[in-house]
């Protein structure tokens, strides 16, 4: 009767955590529209045909690719599939994945620490800042999260076949964000080593056959595409050589540690708009997470999530091996990458601190009141440090670490411990209140992150760009009723510049749109003799083109050999001081 009573407490703690992981992703999650465009389009034009959707099409001509992996957006086009095209159906998969992340978290944390350390584990996953951001878009990284914590389980389990397997599920992940997959791959091999029985040969044996599978499995669409003929494929988008595997190394890699490209952004008016960020721009160096914009969004618990690892590790070292090296890996990587670099990438570290801090706060527990104490002051003085750099020191959300640290320092000179769950109860409403700043001030729905000073009103130091989600002039139904009635025989309703100009259209009629340059504008898929002969025959008339920011090949021809349409005809989204748009007509004069 006990253990089942204990088995009932347990699974309802569990169905509490995974209630508050759903809630959090869940509640006016219809407000976020269609998330990034850019991914939705792509999903809309794979609803079209399996060709678009094997080759993971931008548009539905097939044009040009994303310059993501497909492994999730094949899912998002499941989903629409069969509940309907809308930006909540595209969205719903990354909050299923991120629910399950909590509960797989649970399982991999109780098997050897016990329920209590799983549930409070989860607890901290479904709380996470960022977490809850990523799994509210319809970005990729959410994907990338769950299959990792899969993997990292049965890594866990020391067995050269589950770690093959593993290798596999690896190689999946690669395929939802290509390299930043690999990252996890030391941490998940260490894990495996720690576990199983030591002999070399074997040893090599089953890391061979792993490595195998994992360059299988991570290569088999990439390749596919690539020796697909190019004139039968997409453009492989965001690549100078039209390849996949030009975009793993570069795009997907290199440029995340030094930009090599341009960014085809609108250059505002000094005088009226600060400078617009697109990356977030933290300096690269050894403590760049602990910068408080960047360690708000996954580390409140960090001083617990240390204790844990060095607590824990004689008990339960694979464990530690396994999370301690994920958590370093990222982290070595993020502190590292000076290109292209956005703060939801760090949802991929709140699994690992998620398990650590839950760890940290039995083993403490089970420690005397001096150790417990030192871990609710510790994880106090850290909290308080976040938020006093992000609200200000007079703000009143710093009470919240300040009964922590009360109670900790009380607990050092009373041998009591049950205060100590009034400390940790506070230590966790600074993360609630950020995670819930994603639901109510999410910022830009491209690049999620959660902020609590933005839902205060407070400048968070990010930019407008970062901070808000602006949206497109192309994003405007009279330029749409104006398309469709001057289409005729066109192939392409119209063409862009780039792939966030072309994407507000095609989710909202499903017709081809020209991304000329790709995402940014930076591609070099056409010359202008080649836009030359495909206005000659007719494949689009229409044109549209920045009026700020850097001027390209196409902004540069379409002005040369186009008339502009009276904004009158089309335009109900006024313009801006720092951006507009201009409709041209490229048909030949009579």
């Amino acid at each position: 009767m006990e253990f089942r009573s204990r088995r009932r407490l347990e699974r309802a703690g569990l169905g509490g955590v995974l209630l508050v992981a759903a809630l959090l992703r869940l509640w006016r999650l219809e407000d976020n529209g269609f998330g990034t465009e850019y991914y939705a389009a792509g999903v809309r034009s794979m609803l079209q045909g399996s060709w678009l959707l094997f080759y993971n099409a931008f548009d539905p001509a097939g044009f040009v690719s994303l310059d993501k992996p497909p492994l999730a957006f094949w899912i998002q086009t499941a989903f629409a599939a069969v509940l309907g095209y809308d930006g909540w159906t595209i969205h719903l998969p990354q909050v299923l994945a991120g629910v399950g992340s909590v509960a797989i978290l649970y399982r991999l944390v109780r098997r050897p620490f016990g329920a209590a350390a799983g549930t409070i584990a989860a607890l901290l996953l479904a709380i996470t800042p960022i977490a809850v951001a990523v799994d509210r878009s319809n970005n990729t990284d959410s994907w990338l999260v769950i299959l990792l914590l899969l993997a990292a389980g049965l890594a866990l389990r020391g067995r050269g076949l589950a770690f093959v397997v593993a290798m596999a599920l690896l190689g999946l992940a690669f395929n939802v964000k290509m390299l930043a997959a690999l990252i996890c791959g030391p941490a998940l091999v260490a894990a495996y080593l720690t576990v199983a029985p030591f002999d070399w040969r074997r040893h090599l044996r089953w890391l061979s056959a792993g490595a195998a599978t994992l360059m299988v499995v991570s290569l088999s669409w990439t390749i596919a595409f690539d020796l697909t003929p190019k004139d039968s494929r997409p453009y492989a988008g965001s690549s100078e050589g039209n390849s996949m595997l030009e975009l793993i190394v570069m795009h997907n890699g290199l440029e995340r540690f030094t930009r090599t490209r341009p960014v085809n952004a609108p250059t505002p008016v000094p005088a009226v708009n600060p400078p617009i960020r697109l990356y977030d721009s933290v300096p690269v160096g050894p403590l760049r997470l602990a910068e408080p914009i960047l360690a708000g969004q996954f580390s409140w618990m960090l001083p617990a999530a240390v204790l844990g690892a060095i607590l824990a590790w004689r008990r339960r070292r694979a464990s530690v091996v396994l999370w301690g090296t994920w958590a370093l890996a990222y982290g070595i990587v993020y502190s590292a990458a000076g290109g292209i670099f956005h703060i939801y990438y760090l949802a991929t570290l709140a699994p690992p601190l998620a398990a650590l801090a839950g760890i940290g706060c039995i083993e403490l527990w089970r420690h005397d009141s001096r150790h417990l104490a030192f871990g609710l002051a510790a994880t106090a003085l850290w909290q308080g440090y976040l938020a006093g750099m992000s609200l200000g020191w007079t703000s009143t959300w710093i009470g919240f670490p300040a009964v922590a640290l009360a109670i900790g320092a009380a607990m050092l000179w009373r041998d009591k411990r049950p205060p100590a769950f009034i400390g940790g109860v506070a230590l966790l409403v600074l993360p609630v209140a950020w995670a819930m700043s994603a639901i109510f001030a999410p910022g830009s729905l491209s690049l999620p992150s959660a902020s609590l000073p933005r839902w205060l009103g407070i400048d968070d130091g990010r930019g407008p760009a970062l901070s808000r989600t602006f949206k497109q002039l192309s994003d405007d139904p009279k330029l749409r009723e104006f398309l469709l009635g001057h289409r005729g025989d066109s192939r392409f309703l119209v063409a862009a510049p780039t792939a966030m100009l072309a994407a507000p259209i095609i989710v909202r009629t499903g017709l081809p749109v020209l991304a000329a340059g790709g995402f940014s504008g930076a591609d070099p898929i056409l010359t202008t003799n080649d836009l030359a002969s495909m206005a000659a025959r007719g494949e689009f008339r229409y044109a549209l083109v920045n009026n700020r920011g850097r001027q390209g090949r196409f902004a540069q021809w379409v002005r040369a050999n186009g008339t502009a349409v009276d904004p009158a005809l089309w335009r109900s989204l006024p313009p801006e001081s720092w951006r507009s748009i201009t409709l041209y007509d490229l048909a030949p004069p009579r």
